[in-house]
């Protein structure tokens, strides 16, 4: 088999895309069709029918493959970034020996004969499509090593110029030419001082002495203690402690007295120190607030009825 018959045997393996694509880059579809009407194909049996537009095309994409060194005759280059589009072995000439006859020819002491023959190899193919023209390497700037040199001594020369130019500008400019302005002063005329006033010197008043706060005794110990025990007394005896609401009324004020006034905090505290025991126990706690109710009242004028206030039956 040809490499030509292999190439289109490969190229028969595209997709239709790909095949019609390609043979439509030289060829117009009508050219094609007019190509296919002219034409004839051979099965495996040997027998001609006529050829297709798909046959046409696998011909002409089958003309448009090439490797990448046949491209580079055509002064052809692969584009940037493709690949391949078809991997096969082809037929390659050489007149190398093979391997085997050089190592015999070396063994002999002779030098082996050139041996014209093809072998296959692995080759890359790439459509017309994935190719550009290969564009000529700009021509140097410079022609050869002496232009090179001739073309910085110029620019030696132009520097040297340039700098012996600015050095000879510096040198004739004139110099700064400094001029003095002298200004008069006005005549200063005497002018009397304006008269001053003695300040006069202010005393600070004394502010009234504030009078001593005086906190308000508290209780007497003794007569809190006799009360405490007197109401004590009186609810032991009468077991009011869970019917009265006397009773719990005061439970429910020596607590929220307790935590929210800080005399009262001060009394129970000091009266603890008296009796010489704690306030531990609900009955005590409101025997204590019922006696400084009675002390309360203790101090209390009794009001006088008027006789407008007398009832008579």
């Amino acid at each position: 088999m040809t490499n030509n018959q292999i190439i289109r045997n490969e190229a028969a393996r595209l997709d239709p895309a790909t095949l019609h694509a390609i043979a439509t880059a030289h060829h117009t579809p009508d050219e094609i069709a007019a190509i296919a009407a002219a034409c004839k194909t051979t099965d495996e049996n040997g027998n001609e029918q006529p050829a297709t537009v798909a046959d046409v095309e696998i011909m002409l994409a089958a003309d448009e493959l090439h490797t990448f060194d046949h491209w580079k005759k055509e002064g052809k280059s692969v584009k940037k970034g493709e690949k391949h589009l078809v991997c096969c072995y082809l037929w390659k000439y050489t007149t190398k020996p093979s391997k085997e006859q050089r190592e015999k020819a070396a063994a002999e002491g002779k030098e082996a004969a050139p041996d014209p023959h093809y072998y296959p190899t692995k080759s890359h193919l790439f459509s017309c499509l994935q190719v550009e023209s290969s564009k000529p390497a700009p021509a140097g700037r410079f022609g050869s090593t002496a232009a090179i040199i001739e073309y910085n001594k110029k620019l030696a020369a132009e520097r040297k110029a340039a700098k012996a130019a600015a050095e000879k500008a510096k040198a004739e400019a004139a110099a700064p030419i400094i001029t003095e302005e002298h200004h008069e002063l006005p005549e200063l005329v005497h002018a009397d001082p304006l008269p001053t006033k003695k300040a006069t010197k202010r005393t600070a008043k004394k502010a009234p002495a504030k009078k001593a706060e005086t906190k308000p005794a508290g209780p007497d110990m003794e007569e809190l203690k006799n009360a405490f025990v007197k109401n004590y007394s009186r609810l032991y005896q009468t077991d009011d402690d869970h019917e009265s609401g006397e009773f719990y009324d005061a439970v429910d004020k020596f607590d929220e007295m307790s935590a929210n006034n800080a005399q009262f905090t001060a009394t129970v505290q000091k009266f603890n120190k008296y009796m010489g025991d704690l306030i531990s126990s609900d009955r005590e706690a409101a025997a204590f607030v019922m006696a400084l109710d009675d002390l309360e009242k203790a101090k209390t004028p009794e009001m006088v009825p008027t006789v407008q206030q007398l009832c008579f039956a």
